[in-house]
C-alpha cells in the first residue's frame, strides 16, 4: 500500500489533494459468475464506482487526470464551468465521479448488475418486504452514463446505487460527452424529478488516521440550477 499527497493548481490557487491509497495485489476468490444457485436479490456482479461530493471539481479533475484517468462525461455551465465529472481507469463510464457540493463527502457507492431487470427486481423485493422507505430514487435511466439505476439508503443512511447498462470507453479516441447544466435529462433521461435529499445529503469521510474530514462549501451548486423536473424549493 502506498500513500501520498500532491497539489494541483486551479487558476492562481493551489490546494492540497487528500491522500490516496493504491494496491497492487489481492487474494483471488472463487469465480462465482455462473453460480446462479447462489445469486440472490439484485444479483450484484461487481463493485463499479464511487461518487464523491467535492467543493472543487476542477482540482479533483486535474488531479485524477494526472493519475491517468480518462473523463467520459461532464456537466458544465454555459461558460464551461465544471459542475460534475465522470472519470475512469477501467473501460466503463467511471470508477470515480465528482459532483459539486459541500465536501469531501461520499455521495454513493455504485454496484453493477448485468441486466436492467435485476434493478427492477431489487425494487420489487424492497416493496415485498415493506421496506420501500429505503428506496430513495428511481428506478430510472440516467442521461449521464445512460445507466439504468435505483438508489437505496441503508439503515445508517448511506446511499447505494444498483446500476447497469453503461457503455464501453476503451477506444483510444473516446471523447468526453459534455452535458449542459440546464438540460433536465442529465440526471434522469426521462425527465423525472431529482429529489432534494439526493442533492443535499451525503456521508462524511475519514482521513487515513480515522478522523472525520472537515467539510468545505462548494462554489458551484448544481441543485441551484432549477430546470425542468429539478424544481427544488
Amino acid at each position: 500500500m502506498k500513500k501520498g499527497e500532491g497539489t494541483v493548481g486551479v487558476g492562481d490557487a493551489v490546494r492540497v489533494v487528500d491522500p490516496l491509497g493504491f494496491f497492487h495485489e489481492i487474494e483471488r476468490g472463487e469465480r462465482l459468475i455462473q453460480r446462479y444457485d447462489l445469486h440472490r436479490g439484485a444479483q450484484i456482479a461487481r463493485l463499479d464506482h464511487f461518487n464523491i461530493c467535492t467543493p472543487d471539481i476542477p482540482a479533483a479533475y486535474a488531479h485524477y487526470k494526472s493519475l491517468g484517468f480518462g473523463c467520459s462525461e461532464t456537466i458544465e455551465g454555459d461558460e464551461h464551468e465544471l459542475y460534475a465529472a465522470w472519470m475512469y481507469r477501467k473501460q466503463t463510464v467511471h470508477d470515480v465521479a465528482f459532483t459539486g457540493g459541500a465536501g469531501p463527502r461520499l455521495h454513493h457507492l455504485g454496484v453493477a448488475t448485468h441486466e436492467s431487470h435485476q434493478v427492477l427486481r431489487t425494487a420489487d423485493i424492497f416493496g415485498a418486504l415493506h421496506e420501500e422507505k429505503h428506496i430513495e430514487r428511481g428506478p430510472g435511466r440516467h442521461g449521464v452514463s445512460n445507466a439504468f439505476y435505483v438508489y437505496l439508503r441503508d439503515p445508517d443512511g448511506h446511499r447505494v446505487e444498483i446500476y447497469t447498462s453503461d457503455y464501453y470507453t476503451g477506444d483510444p479516441d473516446h471523447e468526453t460527452y459534455r452535458w449542459n447544466v440546464h438540460d433536465d435529462r442529465r440526471r434522469d433521461f426521462w425527465g423525472n424529478a431529482v429529489i432534494e435529499s439526493w442533492y443535499k445529503e451525503a456521508t462524511p469521510v475519514l482521513d487515513l488516521d480515522g478522523r472525520q474530514q472537515p467539510v468545505s462549501s462548494s462554489v458551484l451548486d448544481e441543485s441551484a440550477v432549477q430546470v425542468g423536473a429539478d424544481g427544488l424549493g
